[in-house]
């Protein structure tokens, strides 16, 4: 199988292959993705995802970082950063799983079973434990249908993945071809075109100007201004709208109770230490075994940052949150008891359990709050989600007016303000809103629009209220955006010329510039220069002799590889293995990346890229 699945490799490229896997993502699995609908989100091969079903899914990834993150989610996790870093999660799921069946992969529901029942945090002194195991996911928000298709995911691709990296390798001539590229110098000449100084010197005649108005006509007209009905659904709103009694607040938590939803885990009150040598640490257990107190052991013995700091005190956690070479260890030392010495890949540690809280059940009174938030929210959430499909499936043929379906779904009509294709106010400033009510569609055939996504919690439909045609602007109140427009055009083209002629001057031996040429000469890790000019220089080779390339958005560079020097010996190399190390687990990444990358090369994925790109 190892060859089957190796043939299918091309050759392979040195590069990171950064994954981001977050935790909260597990909860996704490999679900049954199947649907009819014709509002979709993306579509894989005989697979269709619908707009309701990934907003689902980023619903409750949304929810499971909150959790993580305690209702402050760090700016990164924008709804547009969610929404396509749970699109990336659901390809990959469902196309290695189709690659790992293509190859003859199996990963049995005993393999699943084993997995849960050997995991530590599911597990007291008398083994694995159903209610903390539904303990631990209730507090992540998962259900066990959930979690055991994580499981499978996880291991059938765990066996994809091994089945290619572990046969990767780096012959002894790769290897030094490796490090000697790694390490060169290059030796630059170069020259940079000032966009602004060519700009200076352009002179604008009144022909000019005139010519690019009387050639453009077209492009000076007024805008065309429309008013609009428009439907706003905001899942938030819904939510807030939400009903619920204390009965029914009460009759969730009891059903919840029943499946021991709401047992809060054992908590230990922890003293830790860490050493850098086995030597030292046995040393400090005869300290501490001998009645002297952590705080003196960890200042005496530890060079630990975080040890020193806490003065051996570590904090309260569950077992859950601690790493397996510790929790192993606390949940069978006992309360006042000192450990042995155990060791990891950190270090070697001692701990201490001063107190733990035993495992307890939360009242109602203590949940009752949150059992109400997640019910309105879960709530909305659907409501939201049905409104969506519901209105989708209505407005597809586009025959119900906007009052019509107003009534339908009791959503109050709200009439904008005179908007333009180029300009808007509130809601309407943002572009892809306005583009997707300035159609044909809508203005000239008085259509609804198509349900415009604000964000993943909130849309709007529209359909034209009035509307003012663009009209032709005179030369005068056209001049100042005129004068910018060919200021712009001919600066372009004059840097563009003048770089490209000192370029073939210079590589014809004939050029007046060598004198004013820079010099680098550096590796690439020198600081002395600007990045991205650095960049430049060490992705051209000497063969190409002066080459021009634009600087960052106007500014031009002209400039020449004289020469690459390579490390004699690549034994004086400082961390010269780091990077060989560094290099193979990178191939080894990369020719399972290369696998994935052919296979989703071959797979038909449509997306809808509309959707997709709105914030």
């Amino acid at each position: 199988m190892l060859s089957k699945i190796r043939d299918k490799l091309s050759t392979w490229v040195i590069g990171v292959l950064l994954l981001l896997i977050a935790v909260p993502l597990i909860f996704m699995g490999l679900g049954n993705y199947q649907s009819s609908q014709e509002s979709y989100a993306f579509k894989i091969n005989d697979q269709v995802i619908s707009l309701s079903q990934l907003e689902q899914e980023v619903f409750q990834y949304r929810q499971a970082l909150e959790k993580n993150f305690q209702g402050n989610l760090p700016p990164i996790y924008t709804t547009k950063f969610i929404r396509n870093v749970t699109v990336d999660y659901m390809l990959r799921t469902i196309l290695l799983d189709q690659a790992s069946r293509s190859s003859g992969l199996v990963f049995h529901n005993e393999s699943i079973l084993n997995t849960i029942y050997s995991t530590s945090s599911f597990r007291d002194d008398g083994g694995f434990n159903k209610e903390k195991y539904l303990s631990q996911l209730y507090q992540i928000g998962m259900n066990t249908s959930s979690y055991e298709r994580y499981i499978y995911q996880k291991g059938i691709t765990g066996q994809l993945q091994d089945s290619i990296t572990n046969t990767a390798f780096l012959t002894k001539t790769e290897k030094s071809d490796l490090i000697k590229f790694r390490h060169h110098k290059r030796n630059v000449s170069y020259l940079i075109h000032d966009y602004n100084e060519i700009k200076d010197d352009i002179n604008l005649s009144e022909q000019d100007l005139r010519d690019e108005y009387n050639n453009n006509l077209d492009i000076y007209r007024s805008p065309v201004y429309a008013k609009y009905l428009y439907l706003d659904i905001d899942k938030n709103d819904l939510i807030k709208n939400i009903k619920i009694t204390d009965v029914q607040a009460k009759r969730i938590y009891d059903s919840n109770l029943d499946e021991g939803l709401y047992v809060s885990p054992i908590t230990y009150k922890l003293n830790h230490v860490i050493f850098d040598t086995e030597k030292t640490a046995n040393v400090a257990l005869r300290a501490l075994k001998s009645g002297e107190g952590f705080d003196k052991v960890a200042v005496e013995y530890s060079t630990d940052t975080e040890t020193l700091e806490n003065k051996g005190y570590l904090g309260e956690f569950i077992l859950a949150d601690l790493p397996d070479y510790l929790s192993s260890i606390v949940v069978n030392l006992g309360t006042g008891k000192i450990s042995d010495i155990i060791k990891s890949n950190k270090g070697f540690h001692i701990i201490y359990i001063i107190d733990q809280i035993s495992d307890a059940v939360n009242s109602f009174e203590d949940l009752k709050e949150t059992i109400i938030k997640d019910y309105k929210k879960e709530t909305g959430t659907r409501e939201y989600f049905d409104i969506i499909d519901s209105m989708t499936e209505m407005n597809f043929t586009k025959k119900y007016r906007l009052t019509e379906l107003a009534d339908k779904f009791n959503i109050k009509t709200i009439k904008s303000k005179f908007i333009s294709k180029d300009e808007g106010h509130g809601i309407f400033d943002y572009e892809f809103v306005r583009d997707g009510i300035f159609t044909d569609d809508v203005i000239n055939d008085s259509k609804t629009s198509d349900l415009i996504y604000l964000n993943g919690d909130r849309f709007i439909i529209a359909e034209l209220d009035d509307f003012m045609d663009s009209k032709q602007l005179s030369y005068e109140d056209s001049r100042e955006i005129i004068e910018a427009l060919v200021l712009n055009q001919k600066t372009n083209a004059a840097i563009i010329l003048h770089s490209e002629n000192v370029r073939d001057d210079l590589n014809a031996g004939i050029s007046d510039q060598f004198d004013n040429l820079s010099s680098f000469v550096g590796t690439i890790d020198s600081s002395d220069i600007d990045e991205k000019i650095k960049q430049l220089f060490f992705a051209v080779g000497p063969s190409n002799g002066f080459v021009t390339k634009k600087l960052g958005s106007k500014d031009y560079i002209i400039f020449g590889v004289n020469e690459i020097i390579y490390p004699e010996d690549i034994k004086n190399i400082e961390n010269a293995e780091d990077y060989y190390n560094f290099a193979y687990n990178t191939r080894s990444e990369s020719e399972f990346n290369s696998f994935y990358g052919l296979f989703r090369s071959s797979a038909e994925i449509n997306m809808n890229d509309d959707y997709m790109s709105r914030d």
